[in-house]
């Protein structure tokens, strides 16, 4: 390996721990195939059971190298799975927070109602 093949690799080492950072997705198709699409739209397919990818990085390079999709197509799941699950949790405290403003605003309205009624004749 020469100078230049080893620079190579380690960018794409690099690049491959922040593919979510860049605005790449995963998305399953099967046990071993993944969907990879970059923010850009362009949609590549992974085979971890060949450890292959339709990438023109490791098309250009025949397998011989791996592309940063191969490397860091475990790290993107993770990273986009922790993603979804803090907006889930966002979400769902908004919800619950709309929930209890209702419950508040009703107890509010019912209160007012009753200080309305005269107390006596």
């Amino acid at each position: 390996m020469n100078l230049d093949e080893a620079r190579t690799l380690a960018n794409v080492n690099e690049r491959a721990q922040r593919l979510f950072e860049d605005g790449y997705r995963i998305r399953s198709l099967d046990t071993h195939r993944y969907l990879i699409r970059s923010e850009h739209g362009a949609t590549y397919t992974l085979d971890r059971a060949e450890k292959s990818c339709t990438c023109p990085f490791f098309e250009k390079h025949g397998g011989r190298y791996s592309c940063k999709h191969v490397l860091g197509w475990r790290k993107l799941q993770v990273s986009q799975w922790s993603h979804i699950s803090r907006l889930s949790a966002r979400w769902e405290a908004v919800e619950q927070a709309a929930t209890i403003e209702q419950v508040m605003q009703s107890a509010s309205r019912v209160l007012q109602q009753r200080l309305e009624v005269p107390l006596c004749c």
